[in-house]
């Protein structure tokens, strides 16, 4: 890379994010990990020279990709014939779609009609067309969501069974067709031996050559639609229209290929022609179009965006470059106290709803009707009194077939008064006898407290005190608690360990002697109290946060610990966002948590609120929505020990400040 193209690739620019504003501000630079969360977050990005500095040049734009440092992505597959641009970078740079200029390029995300499609997409204009030729971008998830409140059976059968792709490439690029790219072209090869035996080696895939010499593919059953769920430890969690069914209905016609026949279900069976259409209509009623200018760079999620090129006047050049998933930097990574960080990649979380067992009447009945409306993730605790009936529940479950053990990812806690290096390991034989379990998967310590011994047999749970009523505070050594958490992980009784309400001194405490590491934290964590540091610290330490309590103070008022005023439910930031995305406030706030890389515990004895707090997918809170219900913070703790100990046993006992 040439030192001045360096230069410019960390220079001072403007960002739009174009589906949210259309204002811009000035960077500094734009590093891999600043990049990778900006298209998390974002989707689809403007990049343009600071003002009153030169448009980027080509050349700008190539060092630009090449310094975020990403996969190199092999361009096959692909219809639309393309050139490849000469640049002094190691990245590739083709010519946009070159279909002729009166036609319009349809939605789809690139490639989506292969098995792994590109992950990032860059578009850079080098001249714009006179009229027309905007490319316009929709967001996927909003395509989802429309298609399966509209078409419920449609988007179950692509959910089943994805699509295939039917089209007839010809042997040299025909450059008055949109898809007439050649099959040499498109599958990298030079012979028609090498081309058969790369079709050969793809199951599912059929294919057959023409009399005129044109080669017909059938592509293998590909996803058409997809959860994205994280991204780098970006929490994204949303369904995608992801495939290239429109782009197909709509636009692979030309004199070999019948638009009408270039896609079907993945088990051969026709698509209703009215629903692609409708579909179609829906896409161009809420697009964005973005006329370009000269030097513009477009930085496309290409998991979670659509794009399409309007028909155009006289010559525009686009060039575009697409790359896979980012390439490791090399760097070390340290935890909050210096310590090199692990790989914590076995901890991907696919669905991070998480059901509460707190405060529940019957729970045999409510975890059992948790797991039929979907939950696999149940936070318990010896302190919630039920376990007994939540195992029964668990094991109704599996029983009955509708979940295996192994699907299920089970989270128990170590009372305050288990403290003991000793006691640590009765305890948990008795959450997993309760249980009716051999082993949780997160067995957290449940305060960062510890409280005078009250053996098992003579009272349990033990509750907040002794056999006298009184709540008396012991010296212990939170080291050797974690040292004895730690075994039980080498005797398989749970596969990870954890921490509860610990704020960050507590954290770093154990950080500094673990040899097995906290993989997750659990605390009170809402609109009203945003924990902005502590999260900040957990996720920077590598350790996964859980967040109790994410309505609020709605479960606290029975208890006196909150009023009718606290109630986030009825706060007009959260009713106006509620009505915006036609949801409920419950699934907003929801949504803001898991946006927030969060796993909400949520509970509820309804089936029918069961599904709602699950529905949370097809929508997103865009920046300004998330800010708007950020500024709710009033650090306002519900559940503090340094109150409601006092208040209730008379031992005054803070762990926060």
């Amino acid at each position: 890379m040439s030192n001045i193209a360096l230069e410019r690739a960390k220079s001072k620019m403007k960002l739009t994010r174009l589906f949210e504003s259309s204002e811009s501000e000035t960077i500094n630079s734009l590093d891999q990990e600043e990049f990778v969360e900006l298209a998390a977050k974002h989707k689809a990005l403007l990049l343009q020279a600071d003002d009153g500095a030169e448009p980027f040049s080509v050349e700008d734009f190539a060092q630009l990709a090449e310094s975020l440092s990403l996969q190199h992505y092999e361009y096959v597959g692909g219809a639309a014939p393309r050139r490849l641009i000469p640049v002094k970078a190691n990245v590739e740079v083709f010519t946009a779609n070159e279909a002729p200029p009166d036609q319009l390029i349809p939605f789809h995300h690139e490639l989506a009609q292969v098995k792994n499609p590109p992950m990032y997409l860059f578009f850079y204009c080098d001249r714009p067309s006179e009229t027309g030729g905007e490319t316009a971008l929709i967001d996927s998830t909003l395509v989802y969501r429309y298609v399966a409140e509209t078409f419920p059976e449609f988007t179950e059968k692509l959910k089943t069974h994805g699509a295939r792709y039917r089209r007839v490439l010809p042997c040299e690029d025909d450059k008055e067709s949109p898809i007439g790219r050649s099959f040499y072209s498109c599958y990298q090869v030079e012979n028609k031996t090498d081309l058969e035996k790369k079709l050969n080696d793809i199951p599912g895939l059929e294919y057959q050559w023409m009399p005129d010499g044109c080669l017909e593919v059938i592509t293998e059953p590909i996803p058409a639609i997809r959860m994205i769920e994280q991204q780098h430890n970006h929490g994204i969690y949303q369904w995608t229209f992801h495939n290239s069914v429109i782009a197909a209905f709509i636009g692979w016609q030309d004199c070999r290929n019948d638009r009408m026949k270039s896609v079907c279900f993945g088990n051969n069976e026709e698509m209703d022609l009215d629903v692609l259409q409708s579909i179609a209509e829906f896409m161009e009623e809420n697009k964005v179009s973005y006329k370009w200018k000269k030097g513009d760079i477009f930085a496309l999620n290409n998991r979670l965006v659509m794009h399409s090129r309007n028909s155009y006047t006289g010559p525009r050049r686009v060039y575009a470059s697409m790359f896979g998933d980012v390439v490791a930097s090399g760097k070390v990574k340290r935890d909050g106290v210096g310590q090199v960080m692990h790989d914590f990649s076995a901890l991907r979380v696919s669905d991070p709803t998480t059901f509460g067992m707190w405060r529940l009447d019957n729970p045999e009945e409510i975890v059992y009707d948790a797991i039929l409306a979907g939950y696999r993730r149940f936070d318990s605790a010896c302190d919630y009194g039920n376990e007994e009936l939540t195992g029964k529940g668990i094991r109704r479950a599996i029983e009955e077939g509708i979940v295996k053990r192994e699907e299920l990812y089970i989270t128990t806690k170590l009372w305050n008064t288990y403290h003991d290096e000793e006691h640590v390991p009765l305890a948990l034989e008795k959450c997993l006898r309760d249980l009716g379990l051999d082993y949780v998967d997160e067995f957290l310590i449940h305060f960062p407290i510890s409280m005078e011994y009250v053996p098992i047999e003579v009272k349990y749970p033990p509750e907040w005190t002794n056999l006298n009523g009184e709540m008396v505070l012991v010296k212990n050594d939170i080291n050797s608690t974690w040292r004895a958490m730690e075994r039980l992980v080498e005797a398989g009784k749970t596969r990870f360990i954890g921490l509860s309400n610990f704020n960050c001194q507590h954290i770093r405490q154990v950080l500094s002697i673990a040899k097995i590491r906290p993989t997750s934290l659990q605390v009170e964590c809402h609109p009203h109290l945003s924990q902005v540091k502590l999260l900040r610290f957990a996720r920077e330490s590598g350790i996964r946060v859980s967040a109790f309590s994410p309505m609020g103070g709605t479960s606290y008022i029975s208890l006196g610990m909150a009023s009718e005023t606290d109630l986030l439910f009825e706060h007009p930031v959260i009713l106006d966002i509620s009505k915006k995305h036609k949801k409920t406030a419950a699934q907003v706030l929801l949504r803001w948590a898991i946006q927030r890389n969060t796993l909400p515990i949520s509970k509820s004895s309804s089936m029918k609120r069961m599904q709602e707090n699950r529905a949370l997918f097809d929508f997103y809170l865009s920046r300004e929505e998330m800010i708007a219900i950020d500024c709710l913070n009033q650090n306002r703790r519900y559940n503090d020990p340094g109150e409601f100990c006092e208040r209730g046993m008379g031992t005054f006992c803070p762990i926060y400040e």
